[in-house]
């Protein structure tokens, strides 16, 4: 589990830092403070060494172009000179883990233009340094248990396909979630079963929903639901509540011991279930050892997050941070349990 986190250069985050990390923990702030980027830059290093995670993140963001023109969109004002660095401590032991993604350059004084994955460049009269063209991503890994030992993985462009050299496995795992995830139902309900954890997710869904009797793959790999009518539902048809609260269940239960980090956590949710599902989160975070990330704009989350904290079994795991932005300057707030409490019952603007 992290403790803390520094990010520079990435996107529109200049540089930002997180201290005191809990096992459950809630961005708020203003649009563009770069709420959805750290939630990404906590992706970035728990897949240090998987390069193609940052494809994944542009097709969270509902950006599905392949293009060597996206390459430079990672870094702060699109400088590609600069490096994206991602560093954290993680609780307990003090280990130290960086990520340092630099871009791989072509320099180039003239190029033909071959299609949308090629940018067209033509050298200009008088200028003395070639354009600059990214070719793909290197990421260089690094923790402080051997700080000499840095692993190394490319991402690029071959054609019009997307290759990944030096990909390698780590032992955190994390997921992403957010309103334009695709969910693989059936690796995840797998995890379920094999954990025979079945009976505690038609708890949770019933928190939403008190029709859900049962859930269940079909032949084809469809997961439905059974909702008391003659035939089973695909979960996806049953409302966007139920889905919420699936995704979520799925993904804490298939990512144990791991980290699940969710943009937009009440997308979708009306205000009356958002108590049951941070009830749920801090449940099972804590039975399942999972460190939550979660972002939002709602004041009704914010109350529910903060009831159902001072009613779990670890209330100090609970932390919420505002991320606040001015021009290119940011900074984070912890609001201790007093100061929300104070904030929630005088209904000053905590989001």
């Amino acid at each position: 589990m992290f403790k803390s986190i520094k990010i520079k250069n990435l996107r529109a985050i200049t540089e930002l830092e997180v201290d005191n990390l809990g096992q459950v923990n809630l961005f708020v702030g203003e649009n563009n403070c770069g709420k959805t980027t750290t939630l990404e830059g906590l992706f970035f290093l728990i897949g240090a060494t998987n390069p193609p995670l940052l494809i994944n993140a542009n097709s969270f963001r509902g950006l599905n172009v392949i293009s060597k023109e996206l390459w430079c969109t990672f870094f702060h004002d699109m400088e590609i000179t600069v490096p994206i660095e991602l560093s954290a401590e993680i609780r307990g032991i003090k280990e130290k883990q960086k990520l340092v993604i630099r871009s791989k350059k072509k320099k180039a004084h003239s190029m033909k233009h071959e299609g949308s994955d090629f940018v067209s460049v033509e050298n200009v009269p008088g200028d003395s340094k070639p354009l600059i063209i990214p070719e793909g991503l290197e990421f260089e890994y690094s923790n402080s248990k051997d700080p000499d030992e840095k692993t190394i993985s490319e991402i690029f462009m071959k054609g019009n396909e997307i290759v990944s050299e030096g990909v390698q496995d780590r032992a955190i795992r994390g997921v992403f979630i957010n309103p334009l995830t695709i969910y693989s139902w059936k690796d995840r309900f797998g995890a379920v079963q094999r954990k025979k954890k079945l009976k505690e997710v038609l708890n949770f869904l019933k928190e939403i929903d008190p029709h859900v009797l049962d859930l269940r793959l079909n032949e084809i790999g469809l997961l439905e639901v059974d909702i008391g009518i003659p035939r089973f539902l695909p979960a996806n048809l049953v409302g966007g509540g139920v889905v919420k609260f699936l995704s979520i269940a799925l993904a804490m239960i298939e990512y144990e011991d791991g980290i699940v980090l969710i943009d937009e956590i009440d997308n979708g949710l009306h205000h009356s279930a958002q108590r049951s599902l941070w009830k749920g989160i801090f449940n099972w975070a804590q039975a399942l050892h999972v460190q939550v990330f979660a972002s939002t704009h709602s004041w009704e989350c914010v109350k529910a997050f903060n009831e159902s904290s001072m009613s779990s079994l670890f209330e100090t795991e609970g932390k919420l941070f505002r991320i606040e932005r001015h021009e290119d300057s940011f900074r984070v707030v912890e609001y201790t349990k007093e100061m929300l409490d104070e904030s929630l019952e005088s209904r000053w603007e905590v989001r």
